[in-house]
């Protein structure tokens, strides 16, 4: 090979290799950048890969939801249990009593029921939410959370600042209790008198109606008919109850009682509005004495009353404290009279025996001696009244009286009755045998006498047979 030739294949040669030194150089270069990237770009991942998880951390550390998530999860039946029992303690009525109050119907409603909480949308907001409690189908409470310390990233942690009951609550749960019995029963609930506070307005005629609010555990209800017979309800249906209502009668009343005593009808007193123009003077006045000076005059209460449950029961009074009897004719007639007096029995035996002793010799005209007979009877009677002139005048019919003696077999002078100051009245009963020229008889009388003080002295003014 001549040297032009050989010179050219060496120059080539060295161009070949400059070149590939060349593309030497341009792969590390290459390689460097590429792997000074890759590096920066891994660390840069690194770094970003670090700040995304721990901004996913602050993310889910910071959210609500873990929070009521818990809430709803771990209830705190304790606290929702004794909120319910201080506020149903706080309203109960006088029939139910602190402590006694069956909690146990409200368990089922606070252990048992599922609890959501649902954004308070009046009053939440971003900085200071507001969740509404709700256990089953009623709201029980209301939670408010606060923020703490920030977490980064704009992120704060959470936690309860305050949790409030909400007494709403139970107004689902109280209830009413409706009550209709007869208007004169006698009603308790839980053995507590029901009072007229409770009273509403009936429906039916002659009964009574009632209704308590704020009822909040099991009640028993009692009701006794006038006669003090407990009654059965015709219904009882959740907090209804109705009751046999007794209806009422009428009587008719025709009452005599002195004047100035006065007449209770069942406790209640009779007033002038019931009284007739009819005024009765007792039969022994009757003829003897003016009406106006008799002092006791009786007045008559006449009149129709409806409203009666039982027989009603009818009592008299005296001011002066006198003892009253109740006399009861076979028509229906009540009648008051003032009560026999041992006093004036005591103080006026004597005097009464006198006359008696003294009529008894006159009546059978012991000795035939009429005028004698006659003197001494006067001396026991009212001279000039009528009494006295019919002993006067009965000479006629004792002429054929001829009786030799007399003697009491039995003597009885009782039921001394006072009339005011100066007069009382007395009854006697007596049994006499007498013996007469064609033999003996034995004789009984009965009659009431009237006395009358004239003078200082008590003398007979009437005698009634009876």
């Amino acid at each position: 090979m001549d040297e032009k030739k050989r010179k050219v294949v060496l120059f080539g040669s060295k161009r070949k290799k400059a070149a590939r030194r060349t593309r030497k150089r341009r792969l590390s270069v290459f390689f460097i950048v590429m792997l000074s990237t890759t590096l920066l770009l891994l660390a840069a991942i690194g770094v970003g890969t670090v700040h995304f998880w721990r901004y996913i951390e602050a993310y889910e550390a910071s959210r609500l939801e873990h929070i009521i998530l818990h809430l709803q999860d771990n209830v705190d039946y304790d606290f929702w249990e004794s909120q319910v029992e201080k506020a149903i303690a706080s309203r109960l009525t006088v029939f139910e009593k602190a402590g006694e109050t069956p909690i146990e119907a409200f368990l089922p409603r606070i252990r048992e029921v599922r609890y959501v909480l649902r954004q308070k949308s009046d009053e939440n907001t971003a900085e200071a939410p507001v969740y509404v409690i709700r256990a089953g189908a009623r709201d029980i409470g209301i939670v408010r959370f606060a923020q703490l310390e920030d977490i980064g990233y704009g992120f704060h942690l959470w936690d309860v600042s305050s949790m409030e009951f909400l007494e709403s609550f139970i107004d689902a749960f109280d209830r009413s209790i409706s009550i209709t019995a007869s208007q004169n029963a006698t009603i308790t609930v839980n053995d507590i008198p029901l009072s007229e506070k409770y009273r509403i307005e009936c429906q039916y005629d002659y009964g009574a109606s009632f209704l308590i609010d704020g009822i909040y555990g099991d009640v028993r209800v009692s009701v006794f008919e006038f006669d003090g017979t407990r009654s059965e309800p015709y219904i009882e249906e959740g907090g209804f109850f109705l009751y046999p209502i007794t209806i009422p009668f009428s009587r008719t009343f025709n009452i005599v009682a002195p004047e100035g005593v006065a007449v209770f009808v069942d406790g209640e007193q009779l007033l002038e509005d019931k009284v007739t123009d009819d005024r009765i003077i007792p039969g022994i006045f009757t003829g003897i004495v003016d009406p106006d000076d008799v002092p006791e005059v009786f007045f008559r209460y006449e009149y129709e009353q409806s409203g009666f449950y039982t027989e009603p029961v009818v009592t008299a009074v005296d001011p002066q404290g006198r003892n009253i009897v109740t006399e009861i004719s076979g028509d229906g007639v009540i009648s008051f009279i003032i009560d026999f007096s041992p006093e004036h029995k005591e103080l006026h035996y004597s005097t009464v025996e006198a006359f008696i002793r003294a009529y008894v010799v006159f009546a059978t005209n012991v000795g035939g001696n009429f005028d004698s007979n006659l003197a001494t009877l006067s001396n026991h009677v009212l001279r000039g009244s009528d009494l006295h002139r019919r002993f006067q005048n009965s000479r006629g019919s004792m002429d054929w009286v001829g009786g030799t003696s007399v003697s009491f077999n039995w003597l009885e002078i009782d039921n001394f009755r006072p009339y005011g100051e100066d007069y009382f009245s007395c009854e006697v009963r007596y049994n006499i045998t007498g013996r007469y020229t064609y033999g003996s008889r034995e004789t009984e009388g009965s009659f009431e006498l009237l006395y009358i003080l004239s003078g200082g002295r008590w003398v007979a003014l009437n005698m009634l047979s009876f």
